[in-house]
């Protein structure tokens, strides 16, 4: 029997392009931070619940999108303002950055179950018109595949443009590397750190909004998407913006091509698929821990020519 891979070929690349969106925030936070943001999957819950909230309360998708995004990025702020930087003043090092922001996805996700259980969303969903554009074998390219691909191609370029074409970017970069001389230059350390949250948590919370599109949204949708956003960033290297989207679309692709496969001719239940993330970050810790954007292609090319293969 042939397997038809088009329709995991297609979920592969959905869910890659939002998991890249998902981890584009996490990339810019630690380039920047340097702190293993736990709580990152909970902006991608709050985006999620206020995209599903506002479309089925009659407000159209693209303003949602908006709204989620100023939600995301408002908390991302608020978490930084009231954990992470009060932990920061003090000398805490990075491990203990690393517990809080555990500690604090925990509340901020028990908060969105109670709000959730009251209000009798646990679980939710944007209800919106899908339409069918075009068929490629037996899988459909939808309105969502619409908006899913094009914002995630849009946000990886703007974000680098950002970074490596603006003051700011440039600011945040120096930031990056030494914040204490950053701040004897002269550079508005604190403005700048804020506005990294709100482009970090913002995106994220986008990405969240389109999960409420494309699935079903709980209070535990950041957190068990979490793997897969660390996976992502762990590939691009933490600090490139393409390497983030390469990373996404392989996680993407490894999860849905890979376990249908496996399901298919070896009779894997698709619950393993989460272990095909760890699988994935335990190998490029092993064989490429810069990732991706560590990999000198250009190097490597001319050392291949010159060796006549």
């Amino acid at each position: 029997m042939t397997l038809d891979l088009s329709v995991p070929l297609m979920n592969s690349l959905t869910l890659g392009c939002m998991y890249t969106l998902m981890a584009l925030g996490l990339t810019m936070s630690y380039s920047v931070t340097k702190i293993s943001n736990f709580a990152h999957g909970e902006l991608v819950t709050l985006g999620g619940y206020i995209t599903a909230l506002s479309v089925n309360r009659g407000i159209n998708l693209p303003i949602s999108l908006v709204l989620a995004f100023i939600a995301s990025a408002l908390l991302a702020v608020a978490i930084d303002e009231l954990v992470y930087k009060p932990l920061i003043k003090k000398g805490s090092r990075p491990l203990f950055l690393l517990v809080a922001s555990i500690g604090a996805g925990l509340v901020v996700r028990y908060l969105m179950f109670i709000y959730a259980d009251l209000r009798g969303v646990i679980t939710i969903q944007a209800r919106t018109s899908v339409e069918i554009i075009a068929r490629i074998g037996r899988a459909a390219l939808t309105t969502v595949h619409l908006w899913v691909f094009p914002i995630t191609a849009v946000s990886v370029a703007l974000l680098h443009l950002m970074f490596h074409h603006t003051k700011p970017g440039k600011a945040l970069r120096a930031m990056a590397d030494n914040e204490d001389l950053a701040r004897v230059s002269g550079i508005r350390v604190y403005v700048l750190r804020r506005l990294m949250w709100v482009v970090a948590g913002g995106i994220t919370g986008v990405a969240g909004g389109l999960w409420a599109v494309y699935s079903i949204v709980t209070p535990q949708t950041g957190w068990e998407a979490l793997l897969r956003v660390f996976a992502s960033s762990i590939i691009g290297g933490f600090v490139s913006f393409w390497g983030t989207i390469v990373g996404g679309i392989t996680i993407g692709l490894a999860e849905n091509i890979g376990i249908s496969i496996m399901n298919e001719y070896f009779n894997v239940s698709t619950a393993y698929r989460p272990l095909i993330s760890f699988v994935v970050i335990v190998l490029v810790f092993l064989f490429r821990p810069s990732g991706v954007a560590g990999i000198d292609v250009i190097g490597w090319i001319k050392e291949k020519m010159g060796r006549g293969e």
